[in-house]
C-alpha cells in the first residue's frame, strides 16, 4: 500500500475517533438533569465528594496497577465519566451522593451524632410543670400550719397557754402570712400579762391585714390592760373608722376615755353602746374605780330611777353607800335585790 494512502486511511480513523469521543462528552451535556448536575459538581467546593459515589459493586482482583492501570484511567475516563453519571440514577434511589452519606474516612473521620436538647432538669414528660413541685411544698406547709393552728386553738380552750403559744408560734413559721396566729399568739400573751409581746404580735397580725378591726381593736384592747389609754384610745378609733357601728368599740373607747378623765366622750360612747341607762352604769363603774364614790353614786342613781328593778343598779349602789357610811340605804338597797334576785331565778327555771 502506499505509504500516501496509509496515511489518508489513519487520518480518517484518528478524525472517526475524535469524533466518537466527543460526542460521548457532547451529547450528555445536552440533558438538562446531567448537565445541571455537571455545572454544580463544578462550581462545588466540594466537587471531589459530589463526584464521587458509594460503590459496593465487588471489586476485580486482577485489576491493572502502576503505569497500566494509570494508562487505562486516561483512556477510559470519559466512558467512565458518564456512565458513572447515568448509572446512580439507573440503580434507584438507594444509591445516594456521598455529601448525604458522607464516607468517615474522607470525610475525616467526622461522625455525626443526633443532638436533643435539654430545657430543664425536669425531665420532658407532657405537662411537666418547673413550679408543681414549690407548689406542692407551699401546700403542704399551710396544711402543717393550720394543724397547729387549730392544736393551738385546743390548748388555748383549756387554758394550757405555754402550750397553745407553741402551737401558734410552729403555725406562724410554717405561713408567715398566718394573721390568726399572729392574732391567738397575742391573745395568749394578754392572759399572760405580757403586753408588749401581745402588742408586737398583733401588729404582725395588722400589717399581713390592715383592715381587719378585730385585730385593731384588740391592740387598743392589750395597752387598755397595759395601762397605756392614749394608745388604747388611737387604735381604738382606727378600728371604729372600719367599723361605726360596732357597739363593743364603742363600748372600749368609753372605757379608755374615762380612764383617760375625758368623762364626756366617754358617756357619749357608752350611750351608743348600751343605751342611756347602761352608760350611766358604766360610767357609775368608771368613777368607783377611780375611787370618786360620790361620782360613782350619782350615775347609779340615775340607771336605778330609770330601771328600778336594775340588778346591777341594786348591788353597785348598795356597796358604794355601805362604803361611804349610808349603812341603812345599803341595807334596804341589799334586801331588794336579794328579793328580786330569787324573782329572776325562779322565772329561769321555770322556763327550762
Amino acid at each position: 500500500m502506499a505509504p500516501h494512502k496509509l496515511l489518508s486511511i489513519l487520518r480518517r480513523q484518528a478524525i472517526t475517533a475524535v469524533i466518537i469521543l466527543a460526542l460521548l462528552v457532547i451529547l450528555p451535556l445536552g440533558v438538562p438533569n446531567v448537565r445541571s448536575r455537571l455545572v454544580s459538581a463544578i462550581s462545588s467546593p466540594t466537587a471531589a465528594w459530589l463526584l464521587d459515589y458509594e460503590d459496593d459493586s465487588p471489586r476485580d482482583k486482577t485489576q491493572p496497577t502502576g503505569q497500566d492501570g494509570a494508562l487505562k484511567k486516561i483512556v477510559t475516563a470519559p466512558v467512565r465519566f458518564v456512565a458513572r453519571l447515568f448509572r446512580g440514577k439507573e440503580e434507584g434511589k438507594d444509591r445516594n451522593l456521598a455529601i448525604k452519606q458522607p464516607n468517615s474516612k474522607r470525610a475525616g473521620g467526622v461522625t455525626v451524632i443526633p443532638t436533643t436538647r435539654i430545657n430543664h432538669g425536669l425531665g420532658t414528660e407532657a405537662g411537666a410543670n418547673p413550679n408543681d413541685a414549690a407548689l406542692a411544698a407551699a401546700t403542704t406547709a399551710e396544711r402543717a400550719a393550720a394543724a397547729s393552728f387549730d392544736q393551738g386553738v385546743e390548748f388555748h380552750e383549756k387554758g394550757r397557754l405555754d402550750a397553745a403559744i407553741e402551737k401558734f408560734v410552729a403555725a406562724a413559721a410554717l405561713r408567715p402570712n398566718y394573721a390568726e396566729a399572729y392574732n391567738m399568739l397575742a391573745v395568749c400573751y394578754d392572759e399572760k400579762s405580757q403586753y408588749h409581746l401581745a402588742q408586737e404580735e398583733y401588729k404582725k397580725a395588722i400589717r399581713v391585714e390592715s383592715v381587719n378591726a378585730r385585730y385593731l381593736n384588740n391592740l387598743g384592747y392589750s395597752y387598755y390592760l397595759a395601762g397605756d389609754n392614749r394608745n388604747a384610745v388611737k387604735w381604738y378609733k382606727k378600728a371604729l373608722k372600719l367599723t361605726p357601728d360596732d357597739r363593743r368599740l364603742h363600748n372600749n373607747l368609753g372605757l379608755a376615755y374615762g380612764r383617760k378623765g375625758e368623762y364626756a366622750q366617754a358617756l357619749q360612747h357608752f350611750t351608743i353602746a348600751v343605751g342611756e341607762t347602761g352608760a350611766h352604769l358604766n360610767l357609775g363603774y368608771v368613777y368607783s374605780q377611780q375611787g370618786r364614790y360620790e361620782e360613782a353614786i350619782k350615775h347609779y342613781e340615775v340607771a336605778l330611777r330609770a330601771q328600778p328593778q336594775s340588778l346591777p343598779a341594786l348591788s353597785n349602789l348598795a356597796q358604794l353607800y355601805e362604803r361611804v357610811g349610808r349603812v341603812r340605804e345599803a341595807a334596804l338597797l341589799s334586801e331588794q335585790f336579794k328579793k328580786l334576785s330569787v324573782s329572776a331565778q325562779q322565772q329561769s327555771a321555770e322556763q327550762k
